[in-house]
């Protein structure tokens, strides 16, 4: 798993919280009408990363560093938690959306996307949207500058995406992504004082790039009355920055597994990936290449309240990343509680 996939991801699920993977096996609504959901609450995070400061939301991370030799210090904090989507179904079958769809939380992955969605029969669904930052994660200016106070910079994200689920009526689903990286203020390696970081260094640093990703997924249904929700999940990445140290080849396994009991439902999931970069960071002399690991639990409970629509959240989260270079390791703990209402027509 890309060492920085990891640290990002995590980062923005301290502002959406983890939930689980209905949003993917729910099919869109033959009536036409306004529907939605919306999840708020609030949560605790402990994280240690060198590389990430937070976002508009939630301020973490050491500004100081005092050398590039050192690992990340832990750090925590309380954050809101808050994601949500709004969809509108047409009377000819189409859906669109704006939000972060449930699936995307439980897959570690804060982004918000304008989109459309269409129920084809047997042929299965296609989704087509453009992702959005939404809120973007807070890095540093540069990450290397020992001694001093870093400064912190938006990294910003914005691409489409492409969906086909149930792919001609089996439980197979694919999704093909294209992502735009941009930092605000790249001065990665200016800072650094124990070792010589030139222009040639600086330019291997350089985080702005493109993002390519795909991911085959299948969807299991077991048990009496089909509760039992498993889906394996494989995805291949491409980073492909602007600099040859910070781009990767990378994959990730996932499995995902839902359990739909009588008023509640109980969503885990497991996640391991691993990157290798195209070349060495001249600040260490070697790739910073990572495997990383992610477990989370999460637990929906339906309010006895008289609509229906409310229900409450709580879950737990770990997750790590382990680099060839202990300057770039990273890992979360966080745990959070919260409210989720659904809106619209039934």
């Amino acid at each position: 798993m890309n060492s920085a996939n990891v640290r990002l991801s995590l980062l923005a699920i301290l502002t959406v919280g983890p939930v689980p993977a209905t949003q993917a096996i729910e099919t869109i609504p033959s009536t036409p009408g306004w529907r939605g959901f919306v999840i708020v609450g609030g949560g605790y995070a402990d994280l240690k990363s060198n590389l990430v400061a937070g976002n508009n939301l939630i301020d973490i991370g050491q500004p100081v560093i005092n050398s590039v030799a050192q690992p990340p210090e832990s750090d925590d904090t309380f954050h809101p938690v808050v994601t949500g989507e709004i969809n509108y179904t047409f009377s000819n079958g189409w859906q669109a959306f704006f939000g972060t769809s449930l699936e995307d939380a439980v897959t570690l992955d804060g982004v918000t996307q304008l989109g459309a969605r269409k129920d084809l029969g047997s042929a299965g669904i296609v989704q087509g949207g453009f992702l959005l930052s939404g809120i973007p994660t807070q890095v540093w200016e540069d990450p290397y500058a020992e001694g001093v106070r870093r400064e912190e910079t938006d990294r910003d994200s914005t691409g489409v995406r492409l969906e086909w689920d149930r792919i001609l009526g089996t439980a197979f689903d694919l999704t093909m992504s294209y992502r735009d990286i941009s930092i605000d203020t790249e001065r990665s390696g200016e800072g650094v004082t124990s070792v010589a970081c030139a222009a040639d260094c600086q330019e291997l640093l350089r985080r702005d790039g493109q993002q390519y990703s795909f991911d085959v997924s299948y969807l299991y249904r077991l048990g009496q009355g089909k509760r039992h929700l498993v889906r394996p999940l494989v995805r291949y990445t491409i980073d492909d920055r602007d600099g040859e140290a910070m781009s990767s080849d990378g994959y990730r396994l996932q499995l995902s597994y839902v359990f739909l009991g009588q008023g509640y439902s109980v969503a885990s999931n497991l996640a391991y990936g691993s990157s290798t970069f195209d070349a060495r960071n001249p600040i260490f002399g070697a790739r910073t290449d990572a495997d990383g690991l992610v477990v989370d639990t999460t637990l929906f409970y339906r309010l006895p309240i008289e609509s229906g629509r409310w229900q409450a959240v709580g879950s737990v989260l770990w997750g790590e990343g382990d680099s060839d270079v202990a300057f770039h390791d990273n890992e979360i703990f966080m745990i959070s509680a919260g409210v989720m209402y659904r809106f619209g027509a039934r």
